[in-house]
């Protein structure tokens, strides 16, 4: 502890966060470790952007308008490659697979 308290104020921000905090063990009454998510609102919690981009709060989902062939092209291009030629089965799987290659050629077997 004293480490913490040494080391420009460092000390401060465990401080608060459950009984032990900063302690690294239970105590000696077996006393339940602290929560190591407490103070994420103090570091500011997620940025809006990274949140959006995890499917989380925040931002509206944004989805993709475009035809399924120009959706996924890439995708359609890699399966026929390997020797499937039936490009409507084949946009109906990446469809339902949300243009996982490895899931449609597992679909496609």
């Amino acid at each position: 502890m004293q480490m913490m308290q040494g080391a420009g104020g460092m000390g401060a921000m465990g401080a608060g966060a459950g009984a032990g905090a900063g302690t690294g063990a239970a105590g000696a009454g077996g006393a339940a470790q602290p929560n190591p998510f407490a103070n994420m609102g103090m570091m500011g919690g997620m940025n809006p952007q990274m949140m959006a981009a995890m499917g989380g709060a925040g931002a509206p989902a944004q989805t993709d308008a475009r035809p399924p062939r120009e959706k996924f092209a890439t995708q359609l291009q890699q399966i026929k490659e390997m020797g499937f030629n039936d490009e409507d089965a084949i946009l109906q799987i990446l469809e339902q697979t949300g243009g996982n290659v490895q899931l449609a050629l597992e679909k496609l077997f």
